[in-house]
């Protein structure tokens, strides 16, 4: 084994130890049926290298990383209560959250092939990010002071005497939200300007909950940018863009927050990982 990949496995096994998974963080807000296999992404798994994405994130106590530290301790001193109300459904679960941006709900029941693409797209999202957290290392904010408060953390834990390592850059819970909100808004471009700023804040709850800082967010969008415009020369993503963008369209209205409103269990949630 080369000494590169030796470190590699190092760094990986210190980020599972670092970050556990977040309990209930789901795609789809349920969990996936007995015996379902994981959905396939449309790429070679390790075939993106994020290294062509995205750079390191700001080397500690630099400007750019004095003013990350700032915004993190803006919002933990100031958000209001409704909106660290949205941040922590937006900690719990993804497509749900944009189901009132997209004026129709996003689940199995309703939107199947629309849902099939999301989740195989999210497998080619998260493969650069989990590797470029594993690379940097970045600590996390709850790591380096001492938050207020921090999504799905009660009492809020002390911070490290010395972080040396982490898992916040690039952020996971972002790429899901952002790769989720630019299909989203292919499919229905009609309703692109509020899908959008929907993804915008949904990356905002990262650093609202106290996981991440905003350049973190910033690497993310980045990240699921470049993958959707390397899918669309992908035929069988293509393939199953078309074939949503047609469920879409034939589907009549619903009401969102009626089918919302039944309660879905996120015990084991449909795809999990350390953000």
């Amino acid at each position: 084994m080369t000494r590169r990949r030796i470190a590699v496995c190092l760094t990986a096994l210190s980020l599972t130890t670092i970050a556990p998974p977040v309990a209930g963080q789901s795609l789809e807000g349920m969990k996936r049926p007995d015996g379902e296999a994981k959905p396939m992404g449309y790429l070679p798994k390790d075939s993106t290298d994020y290294r062509l994405l995205v750079g390191p994130p700001p080397a500690q106590g630099s400007i750019l990383d004095q003013l990350d530290m700032a915004i993190s301790q803006r919002f933990q001193a100031e958000i209001a209560s409704d909106r660290w109300d949205v941040a922590e459904l937006d900690s719990k679960m993804v497509y749900p959250r944009f189901a009132d941006a997209f004026g129709k709900p996003i689940d199995r029941t309703h939107s199947p092939r629309l849902v099939q693409l999301l989740n195989r797209v999210m497998r080619d999202a998260a493969d650069p990010v989990w590797t470029a957290k594993g690379i940097f290392q970045r600590p996390r904010p709850y790591q380096r002071y001492q938050l207020t408060r921090r999504c799905g953390s009660s009492p809020v834990p002390a911070p490290d005497r010395k972080p040396r390592g982490g898992s916040s850059y690039p952020s996971g819970h972002t790429v899901y939200g952002w790769a989720t909100a630019l299909l989203l808004a292919e499919v229905a471009p009609d309703r692109a300007p509020l899908i959008l700023e929907r993804g915008r804040d949904y990356a905002l709850s990262r650093v609202i909950c106290g996981y991440h800082f905003s350049t973190d967010t910033d690497a993310s969008r980045a990240v699921a940018a470049a993958i959707l415009t390397r899918l669309h020369g992908n035929d069988a993503f293509v393939g199953d863009l078309r074939a949503a963008q047609t469920e879409y369209d034939g589907a009549p209205a619903q009401s969102v927050k009626a089918v919302l409103s039944v309660p879905t269990s996120i015990d084991k949630p449909v795809e999990a990982q350390a953000d």
